[in-house]
């Protein structure tokens, strides 16, 4: 069964309340917090012009730069990733196919993926040392949360949530706790599964089973329910019935 990254992750605040911050102070944050790092260093880029615009292109010292998971040069160490999509998202949960020794992220706003992951790894800002403000704020009902954790244990995390034993259970997870009245907020749930030993690849699959309950739209084929009775009634704690 493969695991998420046990890699320490950090992240450079997108608005921390220091005077005259900008985007080019993240970066130069960034920068400095990659050459301070041991090991051949990684920026792990969606776009590389958009990077080699930035001025901390100008301060990164002896890195290697890939676009996507596109490893080539690279074969472990410390990671900044400045401005991820939600595909590097992906990548840098897996910690890069386990190389990646320590990680850290220069968010694009607020973006509510890469905020959700980083609050369900609990990182730490390169500002201030300290973990993000709302990591012990919940990301999901008590309920939702419980039956999330139950799904990680039951699937293997290396088939991706794509088909048979594994698809029956994230479908019927969401299916049982959508009809018990639950919901969620989709980067959310996605960003806790990743922070969870939770795939990339799986957070692809999950985003979408999980968008298609909220709608109604139906599963065909419907795989089989795997669960005994009772599911909704063991994740549901006293007090959180929605």
């Amino acid at each position: 069964m493969t695991t998420t990254s046990s890699a320490p992750l950090y992240y450079v605040p997108w608005t921390p309340e220091e005077p005259g911050w900008s985007t080019d102070q993240a970066g130069l944050r960034g920068a400095a917090w990659l050459n301070e790092q041991p090991g051949q260093g990684l920026v792990l880029v969606a776009q590389k012009q958009d990077y080699q615009r930035h001025p901390m292109a100008q301060r990164v010292q002896n890195a290697v730069v890939a676009k996507g998971g596109s490893l080539t040069g690279w074969y472990g160490g410390p990671v900044l990733a400045p401005w991820p999509t939600r595909e590097i998202v992906g990548y840098l949960a897996d910690g890069l196919h386990h190389r990646a020794t320590v990680i850290c992220v220069l968010p694009w706003g607020d973006d509510p993926l890469t905020d959700a992951w980083l609050r369900a790894r609990r990182a730490v800002s390169v500002i201030d040392s300290c973990v993000h403000p709302k990591a012990d704020v919940a990301l999901l009902d008590p309920a939702v949360e419980a039956a999330m954790e139950e799904l990680a244990g039951h699937v293997n995390h290396a088939n991706s949530l794509a088909g048979g034993h594994d698809k029956a259970f994230a479908v019927h997870t969401l299916l049982k706790l959508h009809a018990a009245g639950y919901r969620w907020d989709v980067d959310q749930l996605c960003g806790w599964a990743l922070g969870h030993n939770f795939t990339g690849t799986e957070e692809d699959h999950l985003r979408r089973y999980a968008t298609k309950v909220l709608e109604g739209s139906p599963f065909r084929p419907l795989p089989a329910d795997p669960f005994s009775p009772g599911a909704v009634a063991r994740w549901r704690k006293p007090g959180t019935h929605p």
